[in-house]
């Protein structure tokens, strides 16, 4: 049996802390994909809330098989995207260089282990379902003059010329700011209104005193504007199935 290590953000982490999705997930992509992969173990590296710059320390365990999905907490936090020779010259400072370092740091661990390089997905406004103090805006506007689609497009162009399987999960993986969320319940005029994208886009919401807006009838690819819910883990798990199975083979 080989053993498969997922590098990762909360999208990977969450699979094993199913408590801070407050219950709202019951299995995760890792999960989903295991049971279409009986051949693989699976060690979950997942760390939450982590950009490409923690993994220039993060230890990095033997495996066989390495997946990573990072990069969504590095544009939010505005860590410049950087050029596909920061990605070559594995010079650390930026997402693609960051990778690039990442890259390198398993491939010391394992020579020949294969990896597979994954890209983040769009997003809405983000509010933490446990404390709502906890937010981000979403991916319909930019970060730092960078729109989180360019990042996906960067990382995944990198991988790809570097010959290393990738998958494109933003274009894939069909989230939209559409439909990774139903609506966004905010108060309007001093009503609650089911807004959905892009109404919602600058109507306040006040933690302190507003209902949570993202009820269970809300859910749709994510469960909080931002992490996938049941029926986003399960597109997100079907697609690393496929690709995983092409690189294993």
């Amino acid at each position: 049996m080989k053993t498969w290590c997922a590098i990762g953000d909360s999208f990977t982490y969450l699979n094993d802390h199913l408590d801070e999705t407050d219950f709202r997930v019951s299995e995760g992509y890792l999960s989903r994909a295991l049971k279409k992969l009986p051949d693989l173990s699976l060690i979950n590296a997942g760390v939450n809330g982590s950009t490409t710059k923690d993994w220039l320390t993060i230890p990095i365990p033997f495996a066989d098989i390495y997946t990573i999905l990072l990069g969504t907490n590095d544009w939010h936090h505005q860590i410049p995207l950087g050029t596909k020779e920061d990605f070559k010259r594995e010079e650390a400072g930026t997402i693609l260089g960051n990778l690039g370092v990442l890259i390198k740091r398993i491939c010391l661990v394992n020579g020949e282990a294969k990896i597979m390089v994954m890209n983040p997905v769009e997003r809405a406004d983000f509010i933490c379902v446990l404390d709502t103090l906890n937010q981000a805006q979403g991916s319909y506007a930019p970060e730092g003059n960078v729109m989180l689609s360019e990042v996906a497009e960067a990382i995944f162009s990198c991988a790809t010329e570097a010959g290393l399987c990738a998958l494109d999960l933003h274009k894939e993986c069909g989230f939209t700011q559409e439909n990774v969320i139903h609506f966004k319940r905010l108060k309007k005029d001093g009503i609650y209104k089911e807004l959905p994208y892009p109404d919602y886009i600058g109507v306040p919401y006040h933690p302190e005193t507003d209902d949570y807006p993202y009820p269970l009838e809300a859910i749709s690819l994510t469960y909080d504007g931002l992490h996938p819910s049941d029926k986003g883990n399960e597109i997100i798990a079907n697609l690393v199935v496929d690709t995983l199975s092409k690189l294993l083979n």
